[in-house]
């Protein structure tokens, strides 16, 4: 496989790399990738480089493709920064789909975060595994730990409402920013005084969609005075639900019943019909009860293990086979 100038892979790595090679076998594919351009800009000062100091290779895990394990073989350059006055001698080029140090692509991690969130760790592993993702449930849970909540001191509309840690035991309050609806702050507990130490330090607050939870409400109304409490949709959503059906068993019977189509006034007569047993199947079945004999005539003791089928009752169950075309 050679690379075209006409070959797209913007959708795979970006607009700046492109596949030179690849190899595949029943169970892995490999894919070796570069950069197009062969200048960067140093971390420190911002000059544009294209000296060029050396190479390296980086195998990263990416999103399985055919649910084969996938393996990016990146050929990473490293550059000489061309300021004289700047403190970096040597630096290398990043990767748009990886962070440094990173052994999986960050596609990778957040499908393996995705499913997770749904399952165990153990559980997530044996199903990713099936989709070709290689991990273990001990890394899965250092991807949660190394999880940091981007917290906005400038926020002005957030979402408040109890997640459970451990349900029925351990609960805590989730914040979220309603703009993009990304959580921003995990607080321990679901109490108002939690909260009220977190709002103290977000008073640009002015619009909080919450649960009905009255501790949320005391605790914004004491920090937030004019900031505006609504209900969340989901909440509304739970109340609509349930004035439904109480108008549903107010003016619906607790029996309907329908013939053809129409809804009767009353329950229909029932009609008792005899159904007949199948002959031509009970002709197929054999009922001959007598002990099996052996060869010699005498009454052969039944043993799960060892089979004559030269028995009567085996040739009646073969022959029975052939009839029915089984």
């Amino acid at each position: 496989m050679k690379y075209h100038e006409t070959d797209d892979y913007s959708f795979l790595l970006g607009n700046n790399h492109y596949v030179y090679d690849h190899t595949e076998d029943a169970n892995t594919l490999h894919l070796f990738i570069k950069s197009k351009p062969h200048s960067c800009k140093c971390p420190i000062c911002g000059q544009e480089s294209n000296k060029l100091h050396a190479t390296y290779k980086r195998v990263l895990q990416d999103m399985p493709i055919h649910c084969k394990q996938t393996f990016l073989h990146a050929n990473v350059y490293k550059y000489e920064c061309e300021n004289p006055s700047c403190d970096c001698k040597v630096f290398m080029e990043d990767l748009p789909f990886a962070k440094a140090s990173q052994v999986r692509t960050d596609a990778l991690n957040s499908l393996i975060l995705g499913v997770s969130m749904f399952l165990s760790n153990e559980g997530a592993s044996k199903v990713l595994a099936l989709l070709g993702v290689k991990i273990s449930n001990d890394t899965i849970q250092r991807l949660y730990d190394r999880i940091e909540f981007a917290d906005n001191p400038d926020v002005e509309e957030v979402g408040i409402d109890d997640v459970a840690i451990r349900k029925g035991q351990t609960y805590a309050t989730a914040v979220y920013d309603l703009k993009d609806h990304h959580l921003i702050a995990l607080l321990e507990g679901r109490d108002a005084e939690t909260l009220m130490e977190w709002l103290k330090s977000h008073q640009k607050i002015r619009l909080v969609a919450r649960d009905r939870a009255s501790a949320y409400a005391t605790a914004i109304n004491a920090v937030l005075p004019d900031c505006v409490q609504v209900a969340d949709r989901f909440h509304l959503l739970q109340n609509l639900l349930g004035y439904l059906k109480d108008i549903f068993k107010a003016e619906m019977p607790s029996s309907i019943y329908i013939k053809d189509g129409k809804i009767l006034d009353q329950e229909p007569e029932k009609i008792l019909r005899e159904k007949k047993p199948d002959k031509n199947y009970l002709a197929t079945l054999h009922y001959d009860n007598t002990p099996p004999m052996n060869p010699d005539g005498s009454e052969h003791l039944y043993d799960n293990k060892k089979h004559y089928l030269s028995a009567k009752q085996y040739k009646d169950q073969a022959e029975n086979r052939k009839k029915n075309g089984s």
